[in-house]
């Protein structure tokens, strides 16, 4: 059963309609987490029977980590007026912000989406990150989702408990309902039961006293969503490239199988082989001991039918990697990365380009695109963290927070341009020879000023050593 039918057992007059949706959030899951439909194949041979799982080379979840690092780092700086500020920073590091915040990242990239709730936790802000198949919005206008419900599993005590969160606005403020379900079958919610059951000091009820805005978040990928235009939610980066993810499976599996079919196999004639009885069952087996180096008498009457010949295969190495790649380039121009991001070889498997990344290629416009909704995602949860705060007493109201969240662009600009670029700039007049020198180096002024002076110097010593020798040819 979905999150939607559970939800809508529970809260029938405010889950709206989602259709399929979920349906295709469980098979991004499927696909991210290594479990697609098309990994079982079945076995071949005359005596094979059953499924082999098929080797995977796990594009999906790559491409996935890969949009979360070009998107997100360290370098990322949170900051907000004081006393804001350092709250913020003290908040985020106790909840490990940046320790977890590159893996929900990469999840939400993979599953179109994911929330982050904000909730105080021994009277001080906590922050919680929810996958997409756990959320389900109940309100949402030009702004975003506003209103939703969270759903969590616990198995105890020989029972299934299920946890439904609404989160949503009441009189202007936020509120927080929780009820819970027990079950005895992990497919159904059950019947309702107490808090206290699993949750003593959990109020079934909270509300806030000052707190306008919610004290959740959601993201969703800058990819459209062609599934439901309508919907608040998202669709993962890979959505439109499932095919590909598929066909790179296939590719990958045949390279690997490769090596399995193409073994050294060594044709010999049956007069070679000998048999042997298995002690236990008494069944005659019949085998060729390569190893065997003593003298071996034969009868035969056709000397050349003793003829013992190898006949393995080339392996086709090469073309397999040739058409991997190809795939691959196809899946950069599908999630909208520059072709050649990703690489396979043969010798050391599926690797992410470490080329430079210009201004205008395609994959710093994604990366672009994705940090301008995850920027206004960041500064939505240092928003909900101080409304909290100031709800808590921990820090005073204010009108503004002057919340800044500063990201990188991501643009690498190799040394060669960088000195070209400067050359122009001085030429032109539009740089000062020490700004160059210190861009360049990377070093301070006072650095810069001595560099330069040593530069004239030199200039001066060569310029005179051209005027003597002008002189001594006279």
């Amino acid at each position: 059963m979905s999150i939607v039918s559970e939800a809508k057992k529970v809260f029938p007059e405010i889950v709206p309609e989602l259709g399929n949706y979920y349906g295709q959030i469980s098979e991004w899951d499927r696909i991210y987490s290594n479990s697609p439909p098309w990994k079982k194949v079945k076995k071949s041979g005359l005596y094979a029977s059953g499924n082999r799982s098929m080797s995977m080379l796990l594009a999906a979840k790559v491409a996935a980590d890969e949009f979360s690092r070009l998107t997100f780092s360290e370098q990322v700086t949170v900051s907000a007026a004081e006393p804001y500020g350092e709250y913020v920073s003290k908040v985020l590091y106790r909840c490990g912000f940046w320790r977890r915040f590159p893996d929900f990242l990469s999840c939400a990239y993979a599953l179109g989406g994911g929330a982050a709730k904000v909730y105080a936790s021994d009277g001080s802000p906590a922050i919680d990150y929810i996958s997409a198949d756990r959320f389900v919005p109940t309100a949402w206008d030009e702004g975003g989702i506003s209103e939703g419900i969270f759903q969590s599993k616990i198995a105890k005590n020989g029972f299934y408990y299920t946890l439904f969160e609404r989160y949503f606005t009441e009189n202007g403020l936020a509120a927080v309902d929780y009820r819970l379900f027990r079950s005895g079958l992990k497919s159904t919610v059950g019947n309702e039961v107490s808090l206290s059951e699993l949750f003593p000091e959990l109020p079934e009820n909270v509300r806030y006293n000052t707190a306008k805005v919610p004290m959740f978040r959601y993201f969703k990928p800058d990819v459209s969503n062609n599934i439901d235009r309508y919907s608040p939610l998202g669709v993962s980066v890979f959505s439109a490239a499932v095919d590909t993810l598929k066909a790179l499976d296939v590719a990958f599996d045949s390279f690997s199988r490769e090596f399995v079919l193409g073994k050294k196999r060594i044709i010999v004639p049956s007069s070679c082989i000998q048999t042997v009885v298995d002690v236990e069952t008494g069944a005659v087996k019949r085998y060729f001991d390569p190893d065997d180096e003593a003298y071996v008498a034969l009868k035969c009457d056709d000397e050349k039918s003793l003829d013992i010949k190898d006949n393995t295969v080339e392996l086709r190495v090469e073309e397999h990697v040739s058409a991997i790649n190809a795939l691959l380039d196809l899946l950069c121009f599908q999630v909208g990365l520059s072709s050649g991001t990703f690489s396979f070889n043969g010798s050391q498997g599926l690797k992410t380009a470490t080329e430079v990344v210009s201004a205008d290629s395609k994959t710093a416009r994604t990366a672009k695109a994705n940090k301008n909704l995850l920027q206004e995602f960041i500064q939505g949860i240092v928003e909900s963290v101080i409304a909290l705060g100031v709800d808590l007493g921990d820090v005073p109201p204010s009108e503004d927070y002057g919340i800044v969240i500063t990201m990188p662009d991501g643009v690498v600009i190799d040394d060669n341009t960088k000195i070209e670029n400067n050359i122009k700039l001085v030429s032109a007049g539009l740089k000062s020879k020490v700004s160059a020198i210190m861009d360049i180096f990377g070093c301070e002024e006072d650095e810069a000023m001595a560099e330069l002076e040593r530069i004239s110097k030199e200039s001066q010593i060569s310029a005179d050593m051209i005027d003597l020798n002008a002189l001594g040819g006279n």
